[in-house]
């Protein structure tokens, strides 16, 4: 039954979609193209699928809503309710640029206000850490302040949270409470920055103090001149006259400046371990038996054994000022970190810098060996200050701090 169905609907669409042939004649050359029943019936569905949409197009079109036939008092009520909308946001707009207008002078008063607080907190937050000394200026120092924030300070060196807050101003709105509110967290931020600054003071001269180093000596080889760091604190001391809130400014800019000239000096101590691995001590600092005399002789540094080719690093940042053999310290490197601070490496296999290169604390700096006066592969290393050798464990024991 099914098949007879089949069969009846096949010769159907055989009978009107028969296998059609089109030729074309052209430049004496006769071509043909066969259309078969599939591609018809495609054609065929094609073309009614497009009659269709255009009929339902037209019929939107004629019979579908057109906002040009909608009724005259549709439209009048539209353009009443767009007019008294319009007329509601012109009367607020008034009544906005009225209030403006009478709180401009309060605004402008309170603005000035928490502006010069502002501006007194992003200097403290961003003091120079390296300002130039004019050279050859024998009265700059006068007018400057330098790493003894007590000689300037209106306060005692304690951190206090009672600054002096700006005169409230009442301005009739809201808003009040949200200037209330950044004026304590104004004074917020200079209280905590007071006390992060004294905890880095104390910090960085305790690190110091534990290389058996005097904090003086050491900020006594800045490269700004004997004493450290200068920074100009004229304006301070005219704030410092005004209250208690230009007094307080003034000693937290000077204790900034002190802690950012020790964490200078901090960053030229070197408190970085000398090999890049795991390795394990050989010969410690001082008195000992010399390999080769076996008398009693005074050993400058420390020797630290391992594979040839451990790689050896630098103890803190740096410019490299000996590359080279050196004697009985055979192949050897010496570093330049500033402030008086000098280390070297001696007996090394190879080496991976030159003279008057610039290094990073961690950068390798050549491997380990057994050249000049050495028994076997290890790396000696010394820590200079002020031309004399000092014990490098003291400074690896200090960098524990500091990490």
């Amino acid at each position: 039954m099914i098949n007879d169905v089949f069969g009846e609907l096949r010769s159907r669409v055989l009978q009107h979609f028969p296998e059609r042939q089109l030729y074309l004649r052209s430049g004496g050359e006769v071509k043909y193209y066969v259309f078969g029943t599939k591609t018809q019936m495609a054609m065929t569905g094609g073309l009614m699928l497009v009659a269709a949409w255009c009929v339902f197009t037209m019929f939107n079109l004629i019979w579908g809503y057109n906002p040009m036939r909608a009724p005259a008092q549709e439209i009048k009520r539209v353009e009443a309710r767009y007019q008294r909308l319009l007329a509601d946001a012109q009367a607020k707009e008034s009544n906005a640029r009225l209030m403006l207008s009478e709180q401009r002078q309060s605004f402008e008063q309170m603005a000035k206000s928490f502006e010069e607080k502002h501006n007194t907190i992003s200097q403290i937050l961003k003091t120079p850490t390296s300002p130039a000394l004019p050279s050859g200026d024998a009265s700059y120092a006068e007018n400057r302040i330098l790493m003894a924030p007590t000689i300037r300070d209106a306060a005692p060196r304690t951190a206090r949270t009672a600054i002096l807050e700006t005169t409230a101003v009442n301005t009739g709105m809201d808003i009040d409470r949200s200037l209330s509110n950044l004026d304590i967290t104004q004074n917020a931020i200079l209280a905590s920055a007071e006390i992060d600054t004294l905890d880095r003071i104390e910090r960085g001269r305790a690190i110091i103090r534990a290389t058996d180093l005097s904090v003086d000596t050491v900020l006594s080889e800045s490269p700004f001149g004997k004493g450290g760091l200068f920074v100009d604190l004229g304006d301070d001391l005219n704030l410092a006259a005004e209250g208690d809130f230009g007094s307080r400014v003034a000693s937290i800019k000077a204790r900034v400046a002190e802690a950012e000239a020790l964490d200078n000096a901090l960053a030229s101590l070197p408190f970085g371990h000398p090999v890049g691995v795991p390795t394990y001590r050989t010969s410690s600092y001082g008195l000992r038996k010399d390999p080769f005399t076996k008398r009693p002789t005074f050993h400058e540094g420390l020797d630290f054994g391992g594979r040839r080719d451990t790689p050896i690093v630098a103890a803190a940042d740096g410019t490299v000022i000996f590359a080279g053999r050196n004697g009985g310290y055979g192949r050897s490197v010496e570093i330049d970190h500033g402030h008086g601070f000098v280390t070297r490496y001696g007996h090394m296999h190879k080496l991976n810098v030159k003279r008057g290169q610039v290094i990073k604390k961690g950068d390798k700096i050549g491997g380990m060996g057994s050249t000049g006066r050495s028994t076997a592969t290890h790396l000696h290393y010394e820590v200079h200050f002020q031309g004399r050798v000092y014990d490098p464990d003291k400074f690896l024991k200090a960098g524990n701090y500091v990490q």
